[in-house]
């Protein structure tokens, strides 16, 4: 994730809460701080409502950590838009309810162990869009988000409740080339679950490859696992052929599940 470093371009205003132009200039660490007092939020009270750990929004604010693949999470908590906590572009506010709202019956909230927000759209969740940053023969990843179409698909609700998935460790990244045609297309967006890395056979799943980020399916077969195209035009790779982690399986396609063996 590219983090720039810097001091405030221009000042808040607090009435409003607008931002007059990109705030590229402030740090994440100052944008998470001053979003979280604007809300009227302690770090433990966020923690609860992101479903992070006080400490991991500590390293955050102070500099200590230099970046969080749980932006989205963090950011409506806080009734921000991702895109602006992560990058500094575009507008800070949402159109959300308050995050001080109370959890009644009718409360834009999911009651699960991790509270989010409802999407923009009716009965939906937004799920953060990025592009992986990978290195071969090294395992983790880094994002780096895309702004286009306010950063975020729209996923909804119910799918994300009847799958028991937890939306802060969801991420909707787009497909690369043609491999996958039929099914998917080159720049078709699919969301993965970065909770869900134990292979199963005949699933898909965004895997690390050699340094490439890449959405195969994997088959078991003879004892090996294999990486398969669904385009005929290529081939299995052995995933011993070199330097294979997988990121997370895909969950979802817009329009369906993408659950249970193709």
């Amino acid at each position: 994730m590219d983090v720039i470093m810097g001091t405030p371009v221009f000042s808040v205003n607090r009435k409003t809460g607008l931002m007059l132009r990109d705030n590229t200039g402030m740090s994440i660490s100052a944008r998470l701080k001053q979003a979280r007092k604007d809300a009227g939020m302690t770090q433990s009270e966020l923690a609860a409502r992101s479903g992070l750990k006080q400490s991991t929004i500590s390293d955050l604010e102070v500099g200590k950590s230099q970046g969080t693949t749980n932006v989205a999470s963090l950011a409506l908590a806080m009734g921000v838009s991702p895109l602006w906590l992560e990058t500094g572009k575009g507008a800070r506010n949402v159109d959300l309810p308050s995050p001080a709202a109370a959890l009644e019956d009718d409360s834009p909230f999911l009651k699960n162990t991790v509270t989010i927000r409802i999407g923009d759209e009716p009965e939906t969740v937004p799920i953060r869009k990025v592009k992986l940053k990978l290195r071969a023969g090294v395992a983790g990843y880094e994002t780096e988000p895309i702004a286009d179409d306010g950063g975020v698909l729209h996923m909804p609700l119910s799918l994300i409740e009847n799958n028991n998935l937890v939306p802060h460790q969801l991420l909707a990244m787009p497909i690369k080339g043609c491999s996958m045609e039929p099914m998917l297309f080159e720049d078709d967006l699919v969301v993965i679950n970065t909770a869900d890395r134990e292979p199963r056979s005949r699933e898909l799943y965004a895997v690390n490859f050699n340094g490439e980020a890449c959405i195969k399916q994997l088959i078991h077969k003879g004892g090996q696992w294999y990486l398969h195209s669904l385009n005929a035009d290529y081939g299995p790779l052995n995933v011993r052929s070199g330097q294979c982690d997988i990121v997370g399986r895909v969950v979802y396609q817009p329009g369906r599940m993408v659950t249970g063996r193709l």
